[in-house]
């Protein structure tokens, strides 16, 4: 009787509050977007180490958050920059902080808005670093949606499973708007990363990131989410109801080479059919990074003449988000039975084609577990990172010769804390530090590697600034669009700029140009949002990175070009930063920073971040 009690006042409750008017739990909208969910001043001391040509200068930072990938948007003359959320708290956890970067083209960082996406205790402490917030903005220009995700249950505003949340900020320039979720979904094998269709945006494809025999991509149509600008919350929610279609791979599509006899194409390991960790998207094409392959395939005809999917959809129910946090409507994809969590031929995608795949070396465990069991491990010590990929994190197309070449990342390790990716200046580890593969896709059915001038395999690795006991790998990379020339977030090295050049026979050379490693950096992903050109030949360009441990940063770097078609420097080689000196920083905060920071990193980081996040995060992507 006693134990009643509480329900039936809890009824009483919810009675008396649909009779005043007010909204029952369930329909709460958790947090004020308008009222910083973390702190939003940083340190106004930061020191940092460069290497290379240019000048770096810091601007601001933004503590905590923590920093994970990052988006930008425009709205009329102002930019903005989302930054997403590692892991969930009730402090200090925001889900998408967005900034205010620019206005009228002056380059000066505010706080604009948080969504608290990632703000509250997760209901599920094991799969924490499952919760990144990965974001994708639609449309590009005149942005309406930040799109955030999530690869585990225990999300904010639907406990029950992770996927999509689409987020409204189609009036964000207005100071009395407030950013909400105005949808949600949920996947078979949730959401690591999504990707919007490069000239649709009303087409979204979906990336599992899974090892585990989820051999598919979910793409799904949100045209009813768009173009709801000026409507009430409620009406842009009654409205938002996305289709969701997918498209099935054959498994040896992404299938991973057999470690023991990685130069024969055709012997792969079974069971380790993957799923895109990432997809890059081109006009017409998508570049699935599928962990243990890359895939390439033509979506062109994926549309009809009214811009909808061909074929027929997945019968995802629309549902209540659980957790009592948000009124908004959940479209629910993640049950586990037929057709949810299989590659059903009857509930697909029309319209795409397979254009090609390039199977990698993979993950190797010791001790190696029988098939079909998946992979556990992320690391391989069979084959160095400078002989093939152990996994495909990120597939990105040459932007100055397009459907050339494709540069794609291998974040050896893998995760918050990759097992086996240390390194130390000087000390050579060719296991466990990845670097990036170039390979020659002219012919999607014939991927095969662009070659170094000596012959061997085009694949860049970093340069070691600082120790690092496991944070040394390379993580996101941004191509600048008219250069030669890649942006690298590369964990605890930093930022980096990577430029490269194609010799007369079609080789490829490879320059470090500059970095900088901001105190106590854990680099998840760093991006230019704006560029300056000047009179002697040099160009400025402003950068915003997430990070995991610093939150965001917003800096600099003004440097010479490296236009499209530049030759190779006199005597250049891989790994060469062509004789230019140090520069922009002081020798002796090198040398000391050397022994110094790496300790002090290393304590701070396993004692916040570990202490927070959970033991899990070992085994994250």
């Amino acid at each position: 009787m006693l134990k009643r009690r509480p329900a039936v006042a809890l009824t009483l409750m919810a009675v008396m509050a649909t009779m005043l008017g007010l909204a029952p739990p369930a329909a709460a909208d958790h947090t004020d977007p308008r009222t910083p969910q973390s702190s939003t001043e940083g340190d106004p001391t930061t020191t940092f180490m460069t290497r290379g040509a240019g000048t770096w200068d810091h601007i601001r930072n933004f503590k905590a958050n923590p920093g994970t990938d990052l988006e930008f948007f425009k709205k009329g003359q102002t930019l903005y920059g989302t930054s997403g959320t590692l892991g969930q708290a009730e402090a200090e956890s925001v889900g998408q902080r967005i900034i205010r970067l620019a206005n009228d083209g002056v380059v000066d960082p505010q706080f604009a808005a948080d969504h608290g996406s990632a703000h509250c205790e997760t209901n599920n402490p094991g799969g924490t670093t499952g919760l990144q917030h990965d974001a994708q903005i639609t449309p590009k220009s005149n942005a309406q949606l930040i799109i955030d995700t999530t690869d585990a249950v225990g999300r904010c505003h639907d406990e029950a499973n992770g996927g999509l949340e689409l987020i409204d900020v189609s009036d964000i320039n207005n100071a009395r708007f407030k950013p909400r979720e105005i949808h949600l979904t949920r996947h078979f094998g949730t959401s690591h990363t999504v990707t919007v269709d490069a000239t649709r945006p009303g087409i979204v494809y979906n990336s599992t990131a899974s090892f585990s025999n989820q051999y598919w991509i979910d793409v799904l149509d949100i045209r009813s989410c768009l173009g709801l600008a000026g409507k009430t919350l409620s009406a842009k929610r009654a409205a938002c109801r996305p289709k969701v279609f997918r498209i099935p791979f054959q498994e040896n599509w992404s299938k991973q080479l057999n470690n023991m006899t990685p130069d024969d194409p055709n012997d792969l390991e079974d069971g380790t059919a993957a799923s895109c960790h990432d997809i890059y998207a081109s006009p017409g094409r998508i570049y699935c990074a599928a962990l243990n392959a890359t895939l390439i395939f033509d979506v062109s005809g994926l549309t009809n003449s009214t811009g909808g999917i061909k074929g027929t959809p997945l019968p995802c129910p629309v549902v209540d988000a659980t957790g009592g946090r948000t009124a908004a409507k959940v479209t629910d994809c993640g049950q586990n039975a037929e057709p949810f969590n299989v590659p059903n031929p009857a509930q697909q995608a029309l319209g795409w084609k397979f254009l090609g795949t390039v199977n990698h070396p993979g993950r190797h465990c010791n001790p190696l577990p029988a098939p079909p069991s998946p992979k556990t491990c992320n690391s391989n010590t069979y084959v160095r990172s400078d002989q093939g990929v152990a996994v495909s994190h990120e597939s990105d197309p040459s932007p100055n010769a397009v459907g050339k070449y494709m540069f794609v990342t291998d974040e050896r390790g893998g995760g918050v804390v990759p097992p086996g990716a240390s390194c130390n200046p000087g000390v050579d580890n060719p296991y466990g530090n990845g670097g990036i593969s170039v390979f020659n896709v002219a012919t999607p059915g014939n991927i095969r590697y662009a070659l170094e001038p000596d012959g061997s395999n085009a694949i860049w690795i970093g340069k070691e600034e600082v120790p690092a006991a496991t944070f040394c790998t390379v993580h996101v990379i941004e191509h600048i669009p008219d250069e030669q020339r890649i942006i690298v977030a590369y964990y605890s090295q930093g930022t980096k700029i990577l430029d490269y050049f194609i010799d007369d026979n079609g080789r490829f050379v490879f320059r470090e140009t500059a970095s900088v490693i901001f105190s106590g950096a854990n680099t998840w992903s760093a991006e230019q949002f704006k560029m300056v050109n000047h009179a002697d030949g040099t160009r400025t360009y402003y950068f915003m990175s997430g990070d995991i441990q610093r939150g965001i940063d917003v800096f600099s770097w003004r440097g010479p070009r490296n236009p499209i078609g530049a030759a190779p420097p006199s005597g250049g080689t891989a790994a060469t930063v062509g004789g230019v000196p140090l520069s922009g920083g002081d020798l002796g905060l090198l040398a000391a920073a050397l022994v110094l920071l790496p300790a002090a990193a290393l304590i701070g980081r396993r004692r916040r971040v570990v202490g927070r996040l959970g033991w899990s995060m070992f085994f994250r992507f």
